[in-house]
Parts: structure tokens; sequence; C-alpha cells
């Protein structure tokens, strides 16, 4: 905490002293004039009830967030910074708060004694940008957010999941080429700068991933591939098709092999045993008043030892993995042998009112047991046109689900059954944005 304010210090101190020695010219120049700063303030409340691992418990997590950005314009056209500032109250909280990802964990366990809230620099990074010939170049160096970069993504709640390291590309008519490199993170409900870890709290050195891309009208494609050190390697194939204005069309594929560090791990910290792989295919009609998007997936990640396997959305422990398959929701539902469907439909009652629902069933074979999962959620987004409120918006779910009773995610069987359990999941979030300058 102490680094973060530090560095605030230096910063706005930095900035004044450049402000009482220069002349009007310099800050007539494109890194002053093309400033932008945008203030954000979030409420977030997320619950969950079940009974799949433990006697009924509730996870609940409110608090209220807020965000300020700034983005400089480029010095010569090349060089500018970024810098996001986030803060966080807590309005409430229960026991298991932590796994809502909304509020900061001061202790050890998961008493609601020892939820908080946090604030700190999220994102301060320089930003360069160029040209070679036709293409356009970019690059970040310091702690930024990497939405599904690679094989390295974000998670946010009342402030994203940030990596310190850097990033960079090259684009030119459509095609790009991207890259990454980590070493650390803060997770999206903390302010501590964390290493990543193995599954058993090992230190991994970094997590490298690399993106080659092609978009146009009709498609748009990456191909990613990833190591986080000598612990996990993947691939990512994505792919998008719009054969016309209504349809659109979505694949993805999902590999990933572990390497000897995470062979190492006791059976019991590891997700597979030695590859894992996910397969999605997804649809959306689009209307103008409704829209419909339907999905299938399935997932292979064999383990021994009687465990369940599970294919394992991130790469490190304190990171974040890009995933876009609809198996990805509620719970994740990608464990060794499972198909899933899932659907999702919106209808927009007013311009400013949508109402949803989302329905996703699945079912994999353990032992002689076939188990059955899903969930069903009823939705509202609320975003208003009122010059006064346009910049607000409202979005609250619902919805109960259905598991099964569990040991490490593995089901427990009951004269060649498994033991049904059930959930009530709900989220609130009510963000205001709006720009300074």
């Amino acid at each position: 905490m102490k680094n973060y304010a530090s560095w605030g210090l230096i910063t706005v101190s930095l900035f004044s002293a450049v402000a009482h020695a220069a002349d009007d010219s310099v800050f007539s120049s494109p890194f002053f004039t093309d400033s932008k700063a945008e203030l954000s303030l979030k409420n977030y409340w997320k619950y969950l009830k079940e009974d799949a691992a433990n006697p009924t418990t509730v996870h609940n997590a409110w608090g209220q967030g807020v965000a300020l950005g700034y983005q400089s314009g480029y010095l010569a056209d090349t060089l500018g910074v970024n810098v996001d500032y986030y803060s966080a109250v807590k309005l409430g909280a229960s026991d298991y708060f932590n796994s809502r990802g909304v509020l900061y964990n001061n202790g050890p366990g998961n008493s609601k004694d020892n939820a908080t809230g946090f604030s700190k620099f999220g994102q301060r990074y320089l930003k360069l940008k160029g040209e070679v010939g036709d293409a356009a170049l970019n690059a970040q160096f310091g702690w930024q957010t990497l939405r599904n970069y690679g094989v390295i993504s974000n998670s946010t709640r009342l402030s994203p999941t940030t990596y310190l390291g850097w990033s960079g590309g090259v684009a030119r008519d459509g095609l790009s080429l991207r890259g990454a490199y980590v070493d650390r993170s803060m997770e999206r409900n903390s302010p501590d700068s964390l290493r990543l870890q193995t599954n058993d709290g090992r230190e991994i050195n970094h997590l490298a991933s690399g993106e080659l891309g092609y978009e146009n009208s009709q498609f748009n494609g990456q191909l990613a591939y990833g190591e986080s050190q000598n612990y996990l390697r993947r691939q990512i194939l994505r792919v998008a098709l719009k054969p016309n204005n209504n349809l659109s069309l979505g694949s993805q594929i999902y590999t990933t092999q572990a390497l000897d560090d995470y062979k190492d791990m006791a059976l019991s910290r590891r997700n597979f045993d030695r590859n894992a792989n996910h397969y999605a295919f997804d649809a959306k009609w689009q209307e103008k008043l409704w829209s419909l998007k339907l999905g299938i997936a399935h997932t292979r990640a064999p383990k021994g030892g009687g465990e369940l396997g599970l294919y394992p959305r991130h790469m490190a422990k304190n990171s974040r993995g890009t995933f876009t398959s609809m198996a990805y929701a509620g719970e994740d539902y990608m464990r060794d042998g499972e198909t899933m469907l899932a659907s999702i439909a919106e209808y927009y009652i007013t311009p400013e009112f949508t109402a949803g629902l989302t329905g996703i069933y699945s079912q994999f074979g353990y032992q002689s047991a076939t188990v059955r999962t899903g969930e069903v959620n009823i939705f509202g987004r609320w975003a208003p046109s009122h010059p006064k409120l346009k910049n607000l918006t409202v979005f609250a779910m619902v919805g109960p689900g259905w598991s099964y009773k569990n040991v490490n995610k593995t089901p427990i069987l009951s004269q060649g059954d498994y033991l049904t359990s059930h959930s009530l999941g709900a989220e609130f979030i009510a963000e205001y944005r709006f720009k300074l300058f």
C-alpha cells in the first residue's frame, strides 16, 4: 500500500514541477490537450447459497467502488502514460465472502471479520505508439490490465485484475500480432502485488503469450500460444463468422499440456494428469428487439486416482486465463467427459430496458453414475437515455442451480448414484461513469 501511495505522490509532484517550469507552449502539446480523465462509481453485490461441498453455506459480499482513470495524449506522437486508481468500501459480507471476489480478505480463513475495502493504483504504465510503413505499432510497460490477450485475461468486480510486465503488437490491414510477458499480478479484490504460483504455492517466474489474429467485416479469428514457465503450456484457436446481419457463429478450441512443475505436484493439487482439452461452438441470432444465443461444449481432462478431472481456465494462481466458451457461467462446466448445452435470450422491452433468461444443462459420467448439473437465471439491464442518467447502467440477475455433493470437486456416490445439491445465486451492479475532461 505504501508503495502505491508513494508512487502516486511522486507522479503528482512530477507533474506539478513540470507545470511550474514549463511555459504555455508545453501545455498546448497533444500530451496534455489529448488527455482524458474518467470517474466511475460502482455498487456491486454478489451472493451464492449452496450445499455442494459443505453444509448449507452462504457466500455474500457487497461493496462500493470508485475508479479514477487518467489517459494522457502522446508526446511527439510517440510516448504517453496511463494511470488508474481504484478504491472500494465494504458495505456487507458473510463468511466465505472471499469466493465472490468483491472485497479484500485481510486475514486467514473465511471469516466475515476479515472483509475490508481496499485502494490501489491498479494501472500505471508507459505507452508507446508508432508506424513502420503502413503497420501500426504499440507497446505498454508497467502495471496494466490485459483482456483476452493471447492466453492471458482479466476479471473485474470493483477493480480489474492487473499485471506487471510488458505487452505490445503490430497491426496492418486487419492482420495483427500481439505478445505479453508478465511476472506479477494484483487480483480484482486486492491491493497486494503477488507472484504467480503453482496450485501448491510455488513461485512461477513468468507467464508469456503471443497471438496472431485477423479480422474483417465477416470474420474474426485468433491463434494464441502461451506458457507459465515450466508449469502449463496452452494453445487457443478462436473463430467468429458473421454470414449476414442477423447470424453470428463462433467456435473455440483450448488445449493445455502439463509441464514438469505441474507434473511434480501431488494428485490432489492437479486439475488433470497430462493433457486437457475443451471444444466449444455457439450461434447467435440477432433481431431488432431480441436475440438468442445457443452453445455446446465438450471437455476432456483425464485424471487418475479416482478423482474427477477439470479443465483449468487459468495458467497459474493469481492470474486469469482467456476463456470465451459459454461453459464459463455461474459454475464452470468443464469437467472430464462433460458435455454442456447453454442458451441466453434477451428482449428489449423498451430501448432502455432489456430482460433476459439464461439456461445451462450438462452431464458427464463418473464411475457408475451419469451426473447432471445446470442452472437457470433471469436478468434485467437498464441503461437510461436521459441526459443526466445516460452514463448509468443497472444490472440484476438471480436464479437457482443444481449440481452434486462433492469432495475436491469429485462426486460423492451413494448406492451407485450421485447426491444432488442445490444453489441460489444473485448479482446486482449499478455503475455510473462520467468524463472529467
